[in-house]
């Protein structure tokens, strides 16, 4: 089965700061590097890889552009492409994003909007709006990565430019634990037929398309634990418009790569093959514009 993740994270502590590992466990404040990704995936072998920034600290952002992209034109890399970090409320951003436009290994931009110095509406700010628009006439994406309880703020946002593919990283979750709740209380409730009800609104829009990953549940978890989000996903989206992602390292924090693979496919068992591969190939190699076959 041909593989292409589209999000992958690699950092290498010594070259790069993140500020946001500070206060995380040994299991992601550590160097990972693409040869542990090739070991965590075991038997699944990815064919391609899409490298998605890792929120360095400010002074790093394009130190590790630069750095992403000569890893992309290295034809002995499966990571082909990549988003970058950017600023979306700078009014300087077309300046910044002209930059890099011409590299064709950069296909979006991500900006963090779930960490606490992000306010609350970011994207919904004239210039935010105004720069996703301009990605949509570069032909470049918007990922985006924001709190559950802003996903009505993204759907104005993708309506409002709708010459823009706009991804959703991570099914939209950050809590993924409640969605699994089989007896929820009425917060959680309101919770879960809230994530739903913005899901499948962004689904029906034409320029959406959502990532299959982000499930790391804070206890233990089987495949029923993860099936009910991972159902709705597909479900709103469709077989067209929905991409798998590994969020490697980040899902160590929960399972392996090889078992968040598994569990997809366990999952997915009742699809079909050509089903199977919009999911894990051919919605990514088209949604990226990646080159059909490696030389």
């Amino acid at each position: 089965m041909k593989i292409i993740d589209t999000h992958l994270h690699i950092w290498d502590l010594e070259t790069f700061r993140l500020p946001w590992l500070d206060g995380e466990s040994d299991v992601l404040n550590q160097t990972y590097t693409l040869a542990d990704y090739k070991k965590a995936g075991n038997g699944y072998k990815v064919e391609k890889a899409v490298y998605v920034e890792v929120d360095t600290s400010f002074d790093e952002k394009e130190k590790e552009n630069e750095y992403i992209i000569d890893v992309c034109k290295n034809p002995n890399m499966f990571i082909e492409a990549a988003i970058i970090s950017g600023d979306l409320t700078s009014p300087d951003f077309k300046d910044y994003i002209e930059k890099y436009v011409k590299n064709k290994e950069i296909k979006g931009v991500r900006q963090v909007l779930h960490i606490p110095s992000a306010k609350p509406k970011t994207c919904l700010l004239p210039m935010f709006i105004e720069n996703v628009k301009y990605l949509g006439k570069l032909g470049l994406v918007f990922e985006a990565c924001l709190r559950n309880e802003e996903l009505e703020d993204l759907l104005k946002l993708a309506r409002s430019c709708p010459k823009t593919t706009i991804v959703v990283d991570h099914m939209g979750l950050v809590n993924p634990d409640i969605i699994a709740i089989s007896n929820p209380s009425k917060e959680e409730a309101i919770y879960q037929e809230q994530w739903k009800h913005y899901m499948e609104q962004l689904g029906k829009l034409p320029n959406t398309v959502c990532k299959i990953s982000g499930l790391n549940p804070a206890g233990s978890w089987d495949i029923e634990t993860l099936r009910p989000a991972v159902d709705i996903a597909i479900k709103t989206f469709g077989e067209d418009k929905i991409m798998f992602a590994s969020n490697f390292p980040v899902l160590h924090v929960a399972m392996s790569l090889e078992e968040w693979i598994l569990a997809l496919l366990q999952i997915t068992e009742n699809q079909t093959e050509e089903w199977k591969e919009k999911l894990f190939y051919k919605n990514a190699q088209r949604v990226y514009q990646l080159e059909k076959e490696r030389e």
